[in-house]
């Protein structure tokens, strides 16, 4: 069987303590390249020079203990699998190490452990590495849409420039925006759906079959593996909700009552927080592009609200007023960052180009230091 390559970074005073260590590794079925530092400075510099996959500290040391070297990786902003090996430590300093971010530890006179604790580090420390490159893919493609769209925003801004006069080609315009904003973010969905859910779902499967192996084996490290596939398929169901959210943008039917209260059920679910739905008064059938606008100005307003404000409670209402229809959204958190400046944020912009379609106004007023009110009133005629 080929040894697995693996560099290692011992902290350890002891020549001979590090040759213990390295022939517990190999025992382990690892092939290690082994380095020893024993002061801050040399740790310094093997950490600039090289990159490691594992390090493994001494807790007591003549210069400095197992602490002040996981401070100065964590200073270095590395993620790497540390395990502290000491020949004697209290409960509360082990305690005390775990919280401060060493992912394990194990006493010199049972390094028979050592094997198993650096199995399942490099194992948890590429399950974060994935789940880092997973985070990042969906930055990215949010970065994508937002440049998309204020690229298109300032194409916008110079045409309404040049045809102030023409009303009918701005509402055309605004339209094309629009369309664009959700076309990205149908794709986007789509991308989430079918690339990085798949990736999801076969790293869940491999997740469950190495727990179903380590279960026929009766190795302790099956539990672990069965965290693993938890958390992989917890990112997944986070993944097809964001990826259901920006593909699914469109309510079904012409009731905005039902509408709003499925709107408000989901975010219930999805982000965990009060989302009430109240209906005052008669609302009458609308068309269709109205109910789909003032649909979207609402979501668009729980979204600010969660994304934004930090919100934990969101109210909608619908009232019939005289010859409108008046829809509101407050919020719990805080003051929506568009409201603080001079300039008004994209999202806000677009519920005004949305309310502006239906021929409707908006009005968004913070309410002190927390809470934000969205206002949108539409009047009934030619609306039904």
């Amino acid at each position: 069987m080929v040894k697995r390559p693996l560099q290692v970074l011992l902290i350890e005073d002891s020549d001979d303590d590090a040759v213990l260590l390295e022939i517990e590794i190999r025992r382990a079925g690892y092939a290690p390249v082994c380095h020893r530092v024993e002061t801050p400075e040399a740790l310094r510099s093997a950490l600039e020079r090289h990159n490691w996959d594992l390090v493994i500290a001494d807790y007591r040391l003549p210069s400095f203990d197992g602490l002040a070297a996981l401070a100065l990786v964590k200073e270095k902003g590395l993620d790497l699998p540390f395990i502290i090996v000491s020949g004697f430590i209290t409960e509360e300093t082990a305690v005390a190490a775990m919280k401060a971010g060493a992912h394990d530890y194990v006493m010199k006179d049972k390094l028979a452990r050592l094997g198993a604790a650096i199995e399942r580090e490099l194992r948890e420390a590429e399950v974060r590495r994935e789940r880092r490159r997973a985070e990042e893919a969906l930055r990215r493609i949010y970065e994508e849409l937002e440049v998309r769209v204020q690229e298109r925003t300032a194409e916008l801004k110079t045409a309404n420039a040049k045809l102030q006069a023409a009303s009918a080609a701005r509402r055309r315009l605004e339209c094309e925006l629009l369309e664009i904003t959700e076309s990205e973010r149908r794709r986007i969905g789509l991308d989430l759906h079918d690339d990085l859910g798949q990736q999801l779902s076969a790293l869940a499967l491999m997740a469950k079959g190495l727990e179903l192996k380590l279960a026929k084996r009766r190795s302790r490290e099956t539990s672990d593996a069965a965290r693993i596939y938890h958390l992989v398929q917890q990112a997944m169901n986070r993944a097809r909700d964001l990826a259901h959210d920006l593909a699914t943008l469109d309510p079904k039917g012409d009731d905005l009552p039902t509408a709003l209260d499925g709107l408000a059920r989901h975010a219930e679910k999805l982000f965990k927080i009060s989302c009430r739905v109240e209906v005052a008064g008669n609302i009458p059938p609308l068309e269709s592009n109205v109910v789909s606008q003032l649909y979207k100005i609402t979501q668009e307003a729980v979204t600010n609200a969660i994304k934004h404000a930090q919100a934990k409670a969101v109210g909608i209402s619908l009232a019939k007023g005289s010859g409108e229809i008046i829809l509101t959204v407050h919020n719990d958190g805080l003051p929506f960052p568009d409201l603080e400046g001079h300039s008004t944020g994209m999202g806000l912009r677009i519920m005004n180009y949305r309310a502006n379609l239906i021929g409707a106004s908006l009005d968004i007023n913070g309410e002190g230091p927390h809470g934000t009110r969205v206002i949108c009133a539409v009047p009934l005629e030619g609306k039904k």
